[in-house]
């Protein structure tokens, strides 16, 4: 997941969702989901997202990231300044969104601290009892695991003795129980075994985002929809992951949610698409669309291009000043057409975005507009 990780729209220092609302007339009340991760260091951006800036209903479900395991007393949880945030439950419960916690995040020290605690009996039952008694204290409906990532057969076990913990505690349909899992779990070492989480989810956000970025050898589409045949990596897409996860590991299309990114990738030492760079990781930023890349579309020197076969767009700087660059993002059309091949010509349960506040510029937000317009062409 995007999240607190070089992987995504924030670098800091930190890595399954529950829920029951009586639900109105509204988004929440369709059979497919519109999840938005909501992050809590948002009300520190400029412009400021806050819980006063989502629109409710717009949404079925809201995922707040993030909180954190305690990696020195293994067992508790780590609640961060300005994660609890009452109107944002309020507020969601009265428009009929259900609200879930996410725990973790990106950072290496979460997985490990994960690691931990899963491989110990008695610690994740003391962390699963932490969690139960944040969820209530605090309104939530539910919960969302971000591990990132089991690194050996023994974590992956240890993975699946967790969520059993977890399931457990959280009983459907009082609560709902989901994963945010990567595009593909086989290239993580050895990752998740999917068809053993599956039963004990109520869904998956797959994260179909960051299939190139700045761990990169070269400049590539961060989210594409279609596999582009030129992609030197063949890097996968969209449609390769869901396949990957609804025909290989057997996971109901109902459970799956597909992920997309309100970011964007700028390769500063690249010229054109598939460009090799020699120094991705420090020459590549992650760029939010409402503030960094909407100002440059067609602008000061970045032409807005096209992947024909991804169906992705992406910016080239054409040499104003003998400058370079390429950036990889998604735009309203983009958005829209991935939302209505998943949930229109595939059937697939629902649709998610790293992260709700990127592609707002102080008065809008484009991409979310894009993607409600598309999920209620395909609420029913």
């Amino acid at each position: 997941m995007l999240s607190f990780s070089t992987r995504g729209v924030v670098v800091l220092s930190l890595t399954c969702l529950l829920a029951l609302v009586l639900v109105p007339a509204s988004s929440a009340a369709s059979s497919k989901r519109l999840l938005a991760y909501y992050t809590f260091w948002s009300k520190t951006n400029t412009p400021a997202y806050s819980a006063a800036n989502i629109p409710y209903q717009h949404l079925t479900h809201i995922s707040h990231a993030f909180l954190l395991l305690d990696k020195k007393n293994l067992g508790n949880i780590v609640v961060s300044e300005g994660l609890i945030e009452p109107a944002l439950i309020s507020n969601a419960h009265a428009a009929g969104v259900k609200v879930l916690i996410s725990i973790g995040g990106g950072d290496p020290a979460q997985a490990q601290a994960f690691r931990k605690i899963s491989a110990d009996p008695t610690i994740r039952a003391a962390f699963v009892k932490n969690v139960s008694n944040f969820v209530v204290a605090n309104g939530y409906d539910g919960v969302d695991i971000d591990w990132e990532i089991p690194v050996n057969p023994k974590d992956t076990n240890n993975c699946i003795m967790l969520m059993q913990d977890l399931r457990n505690q959280f009983a459907s349909p009082r609560y709902l129980l989901s994963m945010a899992i990567p595009a593909d779990p086989r290239s993580w070492g050895s990752g998740f075994d999917v068809p053993a989480l599956a039963p004990l989810l109520d869904f998956i956000n797959v994260m179909t985002y960051d299939y190139y970025g700045p761990w990169s050898d070269r400049a590539g589409i961060n989210s594409p929809l279609f596999q582009d045949p030129n992609d030197p990596e063949q890097a996968g897409s969209i449609q390769t992951s869901m396949d990957l996860f609804a025909n290989i590991y057997g996971v109901p299309p109902d459970k799956l949610n597909m992920g997309t990114a309100f970011y964007g990738y700028e390769f500063d030492s690249a010229q054109q698409l598939w460009d090799l760079c020699s120094d991705c990781g420090n020459t590549t930023l992650s760029v939010n669309y409402g503030t960094d890349i909407k100002p440059r579309i067609n602008k000061m020197g970045w032409m807005r291009r096209r992947d024909a076969a991804a169906k992705a767009p992406y910016l080239l700087n054409e040499g104003v000043g003998g400058a370079t660059g390429f950036i990889s993002y998604d735009d309203a059309q983009s958005t829209a057409a991935k939302a209505n091949y998943v949930l229109g010509k595939r059937g697939f349960g629902g649709v998610f975005m790293w992260s709700l506040d990127a592609d707002y510029d102080g008065s809008s937000q484009d991409l979310l507009d894009a993607l409600y317009g598309a999920f209620r062409r395909h609420q029913k």
